[in-house]
């Protein structure tokens, strides 16, 4: 009983990340339509903002060969917060400046979030290389910093995770449901036509969208990066299970994809833990898997009527 218990929280961790990144890929798919596949590189992105904010000068964290961001080192949640703003700044900017003049059609939109991908990537690679950084946590994190439960461990810095993404996603729900910023974004995602005809600024809204996602996946990315580290594929593996855990809700159902990223990293912890033969690039694959199937048995999602976070 204690290993599940240790394997259950175990998975907390991932499971923020996937679901963060879940919920960010159905955010920017019901507004705009688009399978945004640079997701997971902005958040990526965003880490080594961090990085560079709670560094300060350093031969490894630089923009140039010759120049320095900033002076002087952040606080590390600081330096994650301002991240975080700079991210959102940079998703409305895509937004308005590659999606938007592509169109409606969605096809060249996806394209588009693939070159990003690309770009991000290269840029990451040519100005800080593929070297493996250290962010570190903002919450405790020694071998004392733990609470004993059950004959099992659980971090502090585990549990602060969990709990910070589970406060953004609640607060996330609340601006959807209970504002009038909210209400304009549900009616875009339900009828963007409708939305124009009755004054709904739909420009401005897709791109509170995009920033709002590309907060979401710098957060976690910030969060998560004292556990995996800072390098430039560090949120390859974490896409594919936050894809997998947005399809359960056919890309539209932000709460089937909060859900479904704690269902993956439990899963995912469980195979690993009890099935020997089953490593990491195991668990990898049938992500990709359930993937492929939602996607060709049940493209819609596993209900047939998709939830938000609150009623249309």
């Amino acid at each position: 009983m204690s290993l599940f218990l240790q394997r259950t929280f175990d998975s907390l961790a991932n499971g923020s990340a996937y679901a963060a990144l879940a919920v960010a890929i159905s955010m920017v798919f019901r507004s705009s339509g688009v399978l945004n596949l640079a997701q997971g590189q902005l958040a990526m992105f965003s880490t080594y903002i961090a990085l560079v904010l709670a560094t300060g000068p350093s031969p490894f964290v630089k923009f140039t060969s010759g120049t320095d961001i900033l002076g002087a080192p952040l606080p590390l949640w600081a330096a994650i917060a301002g991240a975080v703003l700079i991210s959102m700044l940079l998703g409305a900017l895509l937004e308005k400046v590659v999606i938007r003049p592509l169109g409606d059609d969605p096809i060249p939109a996806i394209g588009a979030s693939l070159g990003i991908y690309l770009l991000i990537d290269a840029f990451v690679r040519k100005h800080w290389g593929g070297y493996t950084m250290f962010l570190g946590s903002p919450f405790p994190d020694t071998v004392d910093d733990r609470f004993d439960i059950g004959g099992a461990r659980l971090w502090h810095d585990t549990l602060g995770i969990t709990i910070t993404m589970l406060l953004a996603l609640l607060i996330l729900a609340v601006l959807q449901k209970r504002t009038k910023v909210g209400l304009a974004f549900r009616a875009v995602t339900s009828n963007r036509q409708s939305s124009l005809l009755v004054g709904v600024k739909v420009s401005r809204v897709l791109m509170l969208g995009w920033a709002l996602a590309a907060g979401l996946g710098a957060l976690a990315g910030g969060l998560i990066a004292g556990q995996i580290n800072v390098r430039p594929d560090m949120m390859g593996r974490l896409l594919i299970f936050g894809l997998a855990a947005a399809t359960l809700g056919g890309l539209r159902s932000p709460i089937l994809a909060f859900v479904g990223g704690y269902i993956f990293a439990f899963l995912e912890t469980m195979l690993g833990g009890y099935v020997g033969f089953i490593d990491s690039q195991v668990t990898l694959v049938w992500a990709l898997l359930v993937l492929i199937i939602i996607l060709s048995v049940r493209p819609s999602g596993l209900l047939a009527k998709q939830p938000s976070w609150g009623k249309k």
